[in-house]
């Protein structure tokens, strides 16, 4: 009867992590609605106040805080060795779960969001050289476009070859696309920084 019990027991457990969601990070850093950068799941970060206390930081579990003084927020992304400094007097510093954004797996292998006025569309297709891979063709609304098929990737606007460093900054004259792909499962995650001027 015991072997029974601790067995419905690590089923039930491990079921339930099966399930469980993971959250990513979005920065809203002023009233206006476009103004937000967003990291995929997993990016490590601290939100420090100004006194340097850590009052924020990576965890699954949903959260946020609103900023109402100066905080400084530190995102260390996988694809660069230094961190992406915010210093926040507004806004807030969230952990959404995964499922109230659109995943392209999700999504018959296409899917379309925003950010920064500019829009994608992406389409995750399985590779037929590379078994249980994916690939990868994402598409801006400003030209910019990434193509992932078998280990080979390219970045072009305008037929022009981008250059591409890490997994996945996409330099343009237009400004930065941050583009990470997992070919495991498809997820797409993008933030597009407009070049300032």
């Amino acid at each position: 009867m015991k072997i029974k019990l601790l067995t419905l027991v690590f089923a039930i457990l491990f079921l339930s992590m099966g399930n469980a969601q993971k959250t990513y990070l979005k920065i809203t850093k002023s009233d206006n609605v476009h103004d937000f950068e967003m990291y995929p799941p997993g990016t490590k970060f601290e939100l420090k106040t100004k006194e340097g206390y850590i009052i924020f930081k990576n965890s699954d579990d949903p959260g946020i805080v609103e900023i109402e003084e100066k905080h400084t927020l530190y995102v260390y992304p996988n694809w660069k060795d230094d961190a992406d400094i915010f210093v926040l007097t507004e806004g807030k510093v969230e952990k959404v779960l995964t499922s109230t954004y659109n995943d392209s797996h999700k999504n018959s292998g296409k899917t379309a969001t925003s950010n920064n006025g500019v829009t994608s569309a992406s389409k995750v297709t399985d590779s037929e050289i590379l078994e249980g891979k994916k690939n990868l063709e994402f598409t801006l609304s400003n030209g910019i476009t990434f193509t992932y098929t078998d280990g080979v990737y390219s970045a072009a606007l305008d037929e022009k070859i981008l250059i591409i460093k890490y997994k996945y900054l996409i330099y343009s004259d237009l400004g930065v696309l941050k583009l990470s792909f997992n070919t495991n499962n498809g997820n797409v995650w993008w933030v597009f920084e407009p070049t300032k001027e």
